[in-house]
């Protein structure tokens, strides 16, 4: 067995290193001047300084270890000497040439670097910056722009769409796991928040398995989570969670989140856009809760009969319109409806009566969510524009692209890795985590 590196060695040799670095750039930049592509070379030539010393400071790391241990299989390591492997970086080049002790299990003959699990190298050598650089190039583009456009133009480092793929599959895992995990002891930061938690749901369609499949999603914030600016309240954190899946699916992730915000000692107002299963989820997830229909799909059921009534974009159709919206912000609902009923009688043509009854039944079963003046009086929200523009950012932007096709295995991990990624500070203890285990 080779004697173990000191410090001073290994000091020496990334003195080595720096000084060939150093002379190169005496020879190049100060006395040739060229200064054109010096930030670019620079980087470049950085890069391999670094992984050099990676290469250095590994092995030296494996000899501080020393030659003892056990396999997972659970007999004792057996030291046979130094072997090269390669460990992608994410330094610019990726690659660092290492040479460490090299074991075999006793019992099971597998070989093993102790040094490259200690780090959390993967199986193909990755480090955890790697997957993690790559694995944030998945989420955010798919994998030719991902690997070509991200990675290598941006962070000078390559990963194939296979090794992107399987990226997702294992982290969407452990983060669908984070997901629906009970949240940790908040910080103490002074007295705990109160008024009341918006939970927003509503639902997007993927392409998965050859047919169209809905993607449930919920956005949660507090009161505490919005800061007013001169024209209009501006959402400055929420936490997003969505799957793909039964409202039972959307509840067990979609509860924890509204758990760490303070969901079991406030009330929990609900906003929705009247799908029966929004309301079926709230009734059993939030039993403290105020429900509300988003106003501006009622305004879009409203507007859709008096298209029906009056006529496409035609001034009577406009004028119809607003007459039942008036009510509606009045706390008028009941007058909606009794006024559509009277109208419905008075209609010749079907299909115009059947609008009538449509939009008078849609009302009547959302009648106490509607009331919007004593919504807005309490100082409740009753848009759920938070929610609509996470389905926009959270799914469609990323699942949702012209000729884009999923498998479920692949859309399950892309929607958790997506929720993650798009709850401020979510992506930062997801990885924490993750270095930490």
């Amino acid at each position: 067995m080779e004697r173990s590196t000191t410090r001073e060695e290994f000091c020496q040799a990334v003195q080595q290193e720096a000084a060939r670095l150093a002379d190169q750039v005496s020879e190049r930049v100060v006395a040739a001047g060229s200064m054109r592509d010096v930030d670019v070379w620079l980087r470049e030539q950085g890069g391999a300084l670094l992984r050099a010393i990676v290469g250095e400071a590994l092995p030296a790391r494996a000899e501080a270890l020393g030659s003892t241990g056990h396999c997972a299989c659970g007999g004792p390591f057996q030291f046979r000497q130094r072997r090269p492997f390669r460990v992608h970086t994410v330094l610019p080049g990726r690659d660092a040439d290492v040479r460490a002790l090299y074991a075999q299990g006793a019992a099971c003959h597998r070989g093993h670097w102790p040094v490259v699990h200690e780090v959390g190298v993967d199986a193909e050598g990755f480090t955890v910056g790697l997957q993690e650089l790559a694995a944030l190039a998945a989420v955010l583009e798919p994998d030719e722009p991902a690997s070509d456009d991200l990675l290598r133009r941006f962070a000078g480092v390559t990963v194939s769409g296979a090794k992107l793929q399987a990226l997702v599959q294992q982290e969407g895992a452990r983060a669908d796991a984070l997901l629906q995990a009970p949240p940790g002891e908040p910080t103490p930061s002074g007295a705990a928040p109160d008024g009341p938690i918006d939970v927003a749901i509503d639902g997007g369609l993927i392409f998965v398995d050859k047919r169209w499949q809905e993607a449930k999603l919920g956005c949660v914030f507090g009161a505490e989570s919005r800061v007013d600016d001169e024209r209009r309240p501006v959402l400055v954190a929420r936490q997003v969670v969505a799957v793909r899946g039964t409202p039972d699916e959307l509840a067990a992730r979609l509860w924890p989140r509204a758990l760490a915000v303070g969901a079991d000692a406030r009330c929990v107002v609900v906003l929705g856009d009247g799908a029966p299963w929004i309301w079926n989820l709230a009734e059993v997830v939030f039993p403290r809760r105020v429900e509300i229909l988003d106003w501006y799909h009622a305004d879009e059921h409203v507007s859709a009969a008096a298209r029906t009534l009056s006529g496409e974009g035609t001034p009577k159709a406009a004028d119809w319109r607003q007459v039942p919206l008036d009510r509606l912000w009045a706390d008028g609902i009941d007058q909606v409806i009794d006024a559509l009923r009277f109208l419905g009688t008075h209609q010749r043509a079907a299909g115009k009566r059947q609008a009538v009854a449509d939009l008078a039944r849609y009302l009547t079963t959302n009648r106490e969510r509607m009331r919007y003046a004593t919504f807005r009086a309490q100082g409740y929200h009753i848009g759920s524009g938070a929610v609509e523009s996470a389905v926009s950012y959270v799914v469609q932007q990323r699942m949702k692209r012209v000729g884009m096709r999923w498998r479920a295995a692949g859309a399950d991990a892309m929607l958790a890795l997506r929720s993650i990624y798009r709850s401020p500070g979510a992506w930062d203890q997801f990885w924490a985590t993750r270095r930490a285990a």
